[in-house]
C-alpha cells in the first residue's frame, strides 16, 4: 500500500432479525465510508435466518464473510460460562468476537444493525483515536448514578475515579435503575463505573493493541461479552491494564435505534407492532434512496 492510499478497516455486524434494518446500516455505512471498507464480517445471531438477507448479499457481494455461530448467547449474561471462552466454538458464540479474531487490519468498526449513518464516521474515528484502544460514545450515563449527580459524562470519564466512601455515597444518593446489579460484576476497584464502556453501536477497535491483551490471547474479557452490559467487562479490564479509549459523539454522523420510539433497539424485539413498524420506515428508505426491495 502506498504512502497516500487509505488505511483500510474491517467490519463487525452481529445481526438478529431485522433484515431492513440491517440493510439500511450497512448500506448507509458504505454509502458515507466505503471507500474504507475492505470485509465486513457478517454473524448471524439466529441459525436458520440466513435467507432473510440474501437480498442485501447480493449487494455486497465479494465484500462480506458470513458466520453462523454454533451457539445463540444473544444477550444472556457470561459471567458464569467465563471458563468457557477458552474454546473456540463457544467463543465466537459472542458477538463480533468471529470478526475480532479474522481480521487483519489494524481496525476493526463494529456496528449495530439499527444504526442510520448520515456522514463518515470512520475516517472521524480514524483521526481522532489517537493512542486510544478504541473510539466511539463513552458510557450509558443515562444509567448511571455519577450522571445524575453531575460529576461524571462521556468526555470526563478519566477524571472522576471516586473514592470506596465516594462511592458507597453516590449510589447511596443517586440510585441507579440497574444498581441492583451492581455488586455482581464489582471487583477491586471503584473505577472504572459500572456503567463505563464503549457503546458497541458504533465505534472502532485499534486491533495491534486490543487483539494481544484480549482473550484468545490475553487475559482480558472478550469485547462482546454480558456481564452488566455488553463490553462493560471488558472494558474494566483494558482500564485496569492501563489503556484508555477516546470518546466521540455520533451527532451529525449516525443515530442508533432511529426507528425505535423509546431510542432502544432492544425493546423492538418483544413489541410486534412497534418492530414491524420500525422494519416498514427502513424499508421505505431503502426504496427511496437506495433502489432496494
Amino acid at each position: 500500500m502506498s504512502p497516500s492510499s487509505p488505511v483500510k478497516i474491517d467490519v463487525a455486524i452481529n445481526v438478529f432479525r431485522k433484515p431492513y434494518q440491517t440493510a439500511l446500516t450497512l448500506l448507509s455505512f458504505l454509502k458515507h465510508s466505503g471507500d474504507l471498507v475492505d470485509k465486513i464480517y457478517f454473524t448471524i445471531d439466529a441459525p436458520g435466518t440466513e435467507h432473510l438477507y440474501d437480498a442485501l448479499f447480493e449487494r455486497l457481494t465479494g465484500k462480506y464473510v458470513l458466520f453462523v455461530p454454533r451457539f445463540h448467547y444473544w444477550v444472556r449474561p457470561s459471567k458464569y460460562r467465563h471458563f468457557l471462552f477458552r474454546y473456540r466454538v463457544f467463543r465466537h458464540s459472542l458477538r463480533y468476537q468471529y470478526a475480532w479474531e479474522a481480521t487483519d487490519k489494524k481496525y476493526l468498526f463494529i456496528t449495530h444493525n439499527d444504526v442510520l449513518y448520515s456522514a463518515d464516521v470512520a475516517s472521524l474515528f480514524l483521526r481522532a483515536i489517537g493512542d486510544n484502544i478504541g473510539i466511539g460514545e463513552v458510557g450509558m450515563c443515562w444509567n448511571c448514578p455519577a450522571s445524575s449527580a453531575n460529576v461524571c459524562s462521556s468526555d470526563r470519564y478519566l477524571e472522576y475515579r471516586p473514592t470506596p466512601k465516594e462511592y458507597d455515597d453516590l449510589i447511596r444518593e443517586h440510585p441507579g435503575s440497574r444498581q441492583k446489579f451492581y455488586s455482581r460484576y464489582r471487583h477491586d476497584s471503584t473505577w472504572p463505573l459500572p456503567e463505563c464502556r464503549l457503546n458497541e453501536w458504533s465505534c472502532m477497535i485499534n486491533m495491534e493493541k486490543a487483539r494481544r491483551i484480549t482473550s484468545p490471547d490475553g487475559p482480558c474479557t472478550p469485547f462482546g461479552a454480558m456481564y452488566l452490559d455488553i463490553a462493560t467487562e471488558w472494558f474494566y479490564d483494558v482500564h485496569r491494564l492501563g489503556y484508555t479509549v477516546a470518546h466521540a459523539g455520533r451527532s451529525g454522523y449516525y443515530a442508533h435505534a432511529w426507528a425505535s420510539s423509546d431510542g432502544s433497539g432492544h425493546s423492538l424485539m418483544f413489541d410486534k407492532d412497534r418492530y414491524d413498524a420500525a422494519e416498514a420506515s427502513a424499508r421505505r428508505i431503502l426504496e427511496d434512496e437506495y433502489e432496494y426491495a
